[in-house]
């Protein structure tokens, strides 16, 4: 989050001694130009990305410096496309993790030319200077310690897709109850993650994921992959580790398998358990395991396998590793990491966890969607509950959290928690004497279903003579969770008993009631 104030700044000088050239673009190089920072004074929080924006002239090349006691860093970019602006981003996690001038880049399509810097520590919290050019410093920035807020809950209906627009701007507040079914979300505003996390390539996403990921730890190991094409049928699973750098997982021999399955729907839960099927697991000191089942097993493309062993203990060097997962005859290349930068789902010490009262049900390491908003230190973590079944009046829960075991990042935490129900619905008749034809019948009601979620009032006859008839009528859940309607009809006969309900796209949500149809105006 950027606010812009009038503030002097004070000149720190200091020596740069490393530096690194970036090449692979071309300009034209300034001579004697005078950039300037658009703001006077940036406020970030460690962790984020800090956007600092420079005028320039057109097509120029501008050096920023920015300075404090004991640390220092020089940025020379290019107006690529002669726009007078360049926009310096500098992700002060990465400043902090890495000895060499890392973090620093800049927007597209403008060029990075050379990033120099002085100072183990990279930006900390503190006050620095912003000068351009070698002028004066005409403006600051200061970083303080993120917080985290205490988590919100939002729900989408059941019927809307996940997508960032929806999840975003669509949910609505909700109480601690949410209908089994619909779209949970768990809105965490947390300063401090968005350089922080590995949010377009997590370490959740991994075809091999250690739950811990502490080097030569003892931990288990989930292994997810998906199908290919139409469906893939295998009775040998094969995961190999890559032995090419000398750095295989041990104690292999002694793994136990926990879970081994299929997921259906892509909400990280074993569907189609074949543990039971499994009738041998050949292990080796070369870094292969092979489980062979009795039954063939079949994988569609839109279903992932889903497999977890214990007692498997890291290797001695943190670092990405290849490894390739076999399902019969198909083979996929995927990676598994191990050490900081891999700690954590969505990767150096930031997680998300997913959990029920009951048991944790969830094998997949990723079992949600994830979206940022860096302008608001926003992340939405977003659940489809359709699959969560045999656990109404549990509660569910996702716990957002940041840990670091070194490094001047606190441990920080936030959670939501929500008691999962079944979707039902409540109606109260203004009169059960309708007269049909002249009188809307007038229906308010309140429900479990998540606002804006289309429902119908059903209305059918009471017998069977001639023939039945059901009428619909459409409404919606209102962001109060109640819903009403009023209904005219005059196809429905005097002295009639008709039978009201409220039904979704899936179903009925609420008993029936009777309304008689009484005194019936007769029409012109």
């Amino acid at each position: 989050m950027n606010w812009i104030s009038q503030i002097p700044s004070i000149l720190f000088t200091f020596l740069i001694v490393t530096s690194l050239a970036v090449g692979g673009a071309t300009g034209h190089v300034q001579s004697g130009a005078q950039g300037t920072v658009a703001d006077s004074e940036i406020f970030e929080e460690v962790g984020d990305i800090v956007k600092i924006p420079v005028r320039v002239s057109p097509h120029d090349t501008a050096t920023v410096n920015i300075s404090r006691k004991q640390y220092s860093a020089e940025v020379t970019a290019t107006d690529q496309d002669g726009d007078g602006q360049i926009q310096i981003r500098i992700n002060t996690f990465e400043t902090q993790t890495s000895g060499n001038p890392s973090g620093y880049s800049v927007s597209s399509p403008d060029h990075l030319r050379e990033v120099s810097q002085r100072g183990d520590n990279g930006l900390t919290e503190g006050e620095y200077d912003i000068a351009v050019d070698g002028n004066a410093p005409d403006s600051t920035l200061s970083l303080s310690s993120g917080v985290f807020q205490p988590g919100q809950l939002h729900t989408l209906p059941a019927s809307e897709k996940i997508s960032k627009t929806n999840v975003i701007r669509n949910g609505s507040p909700t109480p601690s109850q949410i209908a089994r079914g619909d779209i949970l979300i768990a809105e965490f505003e947390a300063e401090g993650i968005m350089g922080v996390g590995r949010f377009d390539d997590p370490p959740g996403n991994n075809g091999i994921v250690a739950v811990d990921s502490t080097v030569g730890t003892k931990t288990a190991h989930t292994v997810q992959v998906q199908g290919e094409g139409a469906n893939t049928s295998f009775r040998e699973m094969r995961i190999s580790y890559d032995n090419a750098a000398n750095e295989l997982p041990s104690d292999l021999v002694k793994l136990n398998i926990t879970h081994a399955g299929v997921d259906s729907d892509q909400d990280g839960q074993i569907d189609r358990s074949f543990i039971s099927s499994i009738v041998n697991v050949n292990t080796n000191s070369e870094g292969i395991i092979k489980i062979t089942t009795t039954d063939q097993q079949t994988v569609s493309g839109s279903e992932t396998v889903l497999l977890r062993y214990e007692n498997v203990t890291n290797p001695s060097r943190p670092g990405a590793y290849p490894a390739t997962i076999s399902l019969g005859p198909n083979r996929i290349d995927t990676t598994v990491e191990y050490g900081p930068a891999a700690t954590g789902n969505l990767g150096n010490g930031l997680n998300v966890k997913a959990s029920t009262t009951s048991s944790n049900r969830f094998v997949a390491p990723l079992p949600f969607k994830y979206f940022t908003s860096p302008d608001d230190d926003r992340l939405y973590v977003a659940m489809d509950t359709s699959g969560l079944n045999n656990v109404t009046r549990e509660s569910i829960s996702l716990r957002l959290s940041q840990s670091r075991k070194e490094g001047p990042i606190a441990a920080k935490k936030s959670a939501t928690n929500a008691t999962l129900v079944e979707p039902t619905a409540n109606m109260a008749i203004a009169n059960d004497q309708w007269q049909a034809g002249s009188e809307p019948l007038e229906i308010t009601g309140t429900t479990t279903l998540a606002p804006n979620t289309d429902i119908w009032i059903r209305v059918r006859s009471g017998t069977d003579v001639p023939s039945p008839w059901i009428y619909h009528y459409p409404t919606s859940v209102q962001p109060n969770r109640t819903f009403e309607a009023d209904i005219t009809e005059d196809r429905i006969e005097a002295n009639e008993p008709v039978y009201v309900s409220t039904v979704t796209r899936t179903g009925p949500v609420g008993p029936e009631e009777i309304v008689n149809v009484t005194n019936r105006t007769e029409q012109n």
